[in-house]
């Protein structure tokens, strides 16, 4: 209980937890007996041999203090399972207890980002993501959805809720609030993994209901109606937020100013199509005035990087570009201190400060899809970047395609292949895949891989059908959130992976 109230708010708890666990485990004793409940546990001898995966990994690697590092990381997998396999078996009363725990903590956690987010703490913050200082803001938002399905769980199943068995209208209520509560938070949080995840689990709830042949066609309908309003609403959310973005201003090509009010030439690429609020982003540009003017009314140089590790004069002529002002002398002279600032800050649009966090993420989405498709460098875009993970990845991966690159050599491919590239990504934001399956691919080649579907999913079918029902969420959260992050590659993102696999499928039967 002190390992899953940890999860959300506390990775030195986490490990601290798991050290508590396993001083219990020696205190017990009786080590023949749990050597002969670990031998024939198929489910936990599975989970356990990931790790095997890994040392066997270390035949071709060459950067041993990364495996070894990698290694120390991955321990949980092999430990917590044993752990739990050879301990008491905990039942699914004691389960759900656990499940409800996660829930209130995972509620705590996003009512301290919340107070974080409103300033209330006092912390400073230059992007959304900071606004969770306990755990990782993904880590969180996969927690959230967890938390959800954990609360629908209880609603429908309110004798189930542990220690609460009286008045259950309310405690449904705050469930519900609950919630609610969660998916706004998602929305502040501008988690585009965790509002996927959700959306997406979502739907697959509704088709499943659909599909199910227990249930009437009244209930079939009703489900179908629910698909239909929420993408309708999803579809039109998004548009609202989008379309203003998409409006460009008319402009006259044949009768652009030749010189600036100070008599510098501007420069102006009329083929470039990217825009901020409407207003070409290439015209009306003079370098050397614009350079020359900034450096006066900053500290933070032209050429430097702004506080989200973005090249300030980028930055500094979108925003100039979204208040329609032209990139020289005198379109720096109209900026406000407070723009002066925004700008320091990594803010390229004048109007962020004033979106709301669903109009926020639309625009970031919106506008690293343009700067990729004109081929801007894509450095600190989250999704585009991405796509720049997964090609490099991709190629790494058909160069090993049967071995791998070893354990420890991760990092070191990712970052020679960059160089062999030769990427537009700064040096900052070369990352490794940001996938999980292709991590794991590019590590351990294609029969590496395949073990590690199968140790994903045999699990489940060894178990069969005597498995919790907010097992299958979990599966699912997890799964989908690998296709975006390298979930098993950090302390937070391997105890969320390890705990509730070893939680559930290691549950009494």
């Amino acid at each position: 209980m002190f390992f899953a109230a940890s999860l959300p708010l506390s990775k030195f708890t986490i490990s601290l937890a798991q050290f508590i666990i396993a001083g219990n485990w020696l205190l017990q004793g009786n080590f023949n007996a749990k050597w002969q409940s670990i031998k024939y546990n198929k489910v936990a001898l599975i989970l356990m041999s990931l790790y095997l995966i890994h040392l066997i990994g270390l035949w071709n690697t060459s950067n041993f203090d990364f495996a070894l590092k990698d290694l120390k990381t991955k321990v949980p997998i092999l430990v917590f399972p044993f752990l739990m396999a050879t301990s008491a078996s905990i039942d699914r009363k004691r389960v759900n207890k656990i499940l409800f725990l996660v829930w209130a903590a995972t509620l705590v956690s996003t009512l301290i980002s919340v107070s974080v987010f409103l300033g209330i703490t006092g912390k400073t913050i230059t992007d959304i993501r900071q606004i969770s200082p306990l755990i990782s803001h993904i880590r969180l938002s996969l927690l959230v959805c967890l938390a959800i399905v954990i609360a629908f769980y209880f609603i429908t199943n309110t004798a189930l809720i542990p220690w609460l068995k009286i008045k259950a209208q309310s405690h449904r209520l705050v469930l519900l609030l609950s919630i609610i509560w969660m998916i706004l938070f998602l929305i502040i949080l501008e988690s585009l993994t965790g509002l996927l995840v959700l959306a997406l689990g979502f739907l697959t709830y509704c088709l499943y209901q659909i599909a199910n042949k227990n249930n009437r066609l009244k209930q079939k309908f009703k489900y179908s109606l629910i698909i239909v309003v929420a993408v309708f609403l999803g579809y039109t959310a998004i548009y609202l937020s989008v379309k203003p973005m998409m409006v460009k201003e008319q402009i006259d090509f044949s009768a652009l100013p030749v010189f600036t009010k100070n008599g510098g030439k501007y420069t102006h690429f009329v083929n470039e199509k990217f825009t901020e609020n409407g207003h070409l982003y290439g015209l009306y540009q003079c370098e050397p005035e614009l350079k020359k003017a900034w450096n006066l009314r900053s500290k933070l140089a032209y050429d430097s990087l702004d506080i989200k590790l973005q090249v300030v004069n980028f930055t500094l002529m979108r925003y100039l570009t979204s208040k329609g002002l032209p990139k020289d002398s005198f379109g720096v002279s109209q900026l406000s201190k407070n723009d002066i600032q925004l700008i320091e800050q990594g803010i390229p649009n004048y109007s962020i400060p004033d979106m709301n966090p669903f109009e926020s993420r639309a625009y970031q989405v919106y506008c690293e899809y343009e700067s990729f498709k004109e081929g801007y460098n894509i450095s600190g875009h989250s999704l585009t970047m991405r796509l720049h993970y997964w090609h490099a990845g991709w190629l790494i991966f058909k160069d090993n395609i049967f071995t791998g690159v070893g354990t420890g050599d991760l990092e070191d491919a990712f970052q020679a292949k960059y160089v062999e590239i030769k990427s537009s990504l700064d040096l900052p934001w070369r990352h490794r895949a940001h996938n999980q399956y292709l991590t794991m691919a590019v590590a351990f080649g294609i029969f590496g891989f395949l073990y590690f579907m199968f140790w994903l999913l045999a699990p489940a079918i060894i178990k069969n059908k005597k498995l919790h029902p907010v097992y299958f969420a979990f599966m699912f959260i997890l799964l989908i959130s690998m296709l975006f992050e390298d979930t098993l590659e950090t302390q937070a993102g391997l105890s969320f992976a390890v705990f509730f696999s070893s939680l559930f499928l290691l549950e009494k039967d």
